[in-house]
């Protein structure tokens, strides 16, 4: 028992699957705890107007995505260390504007948010490629999935609970306090770079040379594809479960508890890991990608009955958690070393370009259907990409 703790102890203390899983943790309970606040707080604003809403998230997202960009001149210019720290503080500073409760404040704190954390998942990927073996990565990624599961199932619920009972302000204000101690986190790791990897001396490369480097390689194409079909579930879960919600009569609880059931179902990304052991990526991706496109097109069909869409949204959700949790390993083992700063800023921009093109599409949707369409819309582009998923190895 004494030499279990002590193993344990020593893997808080070094670089590693756990330490990353830690900082991937604190990451997700800063961002977590004001996820559902984010979008009632913006359909507030906006005079619950669902299409606004869309058009907000529209802007914020494209200016995190051409911000996100800069992160490998500045890698280069300040080292990898101190862009993750700046991450942090946009973190706090997000946090700071979302508090003032005002539509300039609400637009540029989604904006810096985004932005900060494009920089914490750029610098904290290239710190896992540095010290985790590729094949061994089965067994990191789903692990780092399953600790960020309590942050991501107590934070929404949690987030809304401050919001209505103490105003706005108070879970912005505890996002920024977990963003305090994961710059505390990372500086007691005290993590070194590749110096192979992290070589200062070459000159910032083009955003548009690097995103040419990256579609001329098929399987990073395929990654990135994958990438932002499972995110793009998220991003439409985050915000219209919630909107859903109160749409439909309910308090925002309720969309709060809708969100953290479905972030719950991270617990089991380890079984995806176990899955993907035993017969490879492949399958797994595939059927994930389908189930949670099928899934989410039906719930579009039974949108008067909330109970049934929430089932239905539930059983997208298990099938999104797989895809937690292997969806990126495609990407980590496909790139290249020397690449990794360049490739995984433009890999990373499936997040950005995950909310913005929905975010567009939902908008236009929204200027002349109802709610309704945004799942049937999600659930036919989940299939879409699940016949893409079709070009990955069988030996993968």
């Amino acid at each position: 028992m004494i030499s279990s703790d002590a193993s344990w102890i020593a893997a808080l203390r070094q670089p590693g699957a756990v330490a990353f899983a830690i900082m991937f943790s604190l990451e997700s309970l800063a961002r977590g705890v004001i996820v559902t606040v984010i979008p009632l707080q913006a359909f507030e604003i906006l005079h619950e107007n669902a299409r606004d809403v869309s058009l907000l998230y529209f802007c914020a997202a494209f200016g995190g995505f051409a911000l996100s960009f800069a992160v490998p001149a500045l890698v280069r210019r300040f080292r990898r260390r101190w862009v993750y720290t700046m991450g942090a503080g946009c973190l706090i500073l997000a946090a700071l504007l979302l508090a003032t409760g005002t539509l300039f404040g609400q637009g540029l704190g989604m904006m810096v948010r985004a932005f900060g954390a494009a920089s914490l998942g750029i610098t904290l990927n290239l710190y896992v490629m540095d010290h985790i073996r590729p094949r061994a990565m089965v067994r990191s990624e789903p692990l780092r999935m399953m600790f960020s599961a309590v942050p991501w199932v107590v934070g929404p619920t949690l987030g809304v609970y401050l919001h209505k009972r103490f105003g706005t302000g108070a879970a912005e204000g505890l996002s920024a306090a977990v963003a305090v101690a994961i710059i505390a986190y990372f500086w007691y790791l005290r993590l070194i770079e590749n110096p192979a990897v992290a070589a200062a001396t070459r000159p910032p490369p083009d955003p548009l040379t690097a995103i040419r480097r990256f579609a001329s390689q098929p399987r990073l194409r395929l990654a990135w594809f994958i990438a932002v079909g499972r995110s793009s579930w998220w991003s439409m879960f985050f915000v219209y479960g919630p909107i859903y919600m109160v749409a439909s009569g309910k308090d925002a609880v309720w969309g709060s508890l809708l969100v953290s059931a479905g972030n719950s179902l991270l617990l089991l990304t380890p079984i995806a890991g176990w899955i993907a052991r035993r017969v490879g990526l492949r399958r797994p991706i595939i059927v994930a990608l389908a189930g949670c496109g099928a899934s989410t097109f039906l719930a579009g069909f039974v949108f008067e009955w909330p109970l049934a869409v929430s089932a239905l949204l539930m059983l997208a959700a298990l099938a999104a958690v797989t895809l937690d949790g292997l969806g990126n390993i495609p990407f980590l083992r496909s790139v290249r070393p020397l690449e990794r700063p360049q490739m995984t800023t433009v890999f990373r921009t499936y997040i950005e370009v995950a909310e913005l093109i929905p975010a567009g599409i939902y908008a236009a949707l929204l200027s002349f259907l109802d709610l309704d369409a945004v799942f049937i819309a999600t659930g036919l582009w989940l299939a879409a990409v699940a016949l893409i998923a079709r070009w990955l190895p069988r030996r993968f």
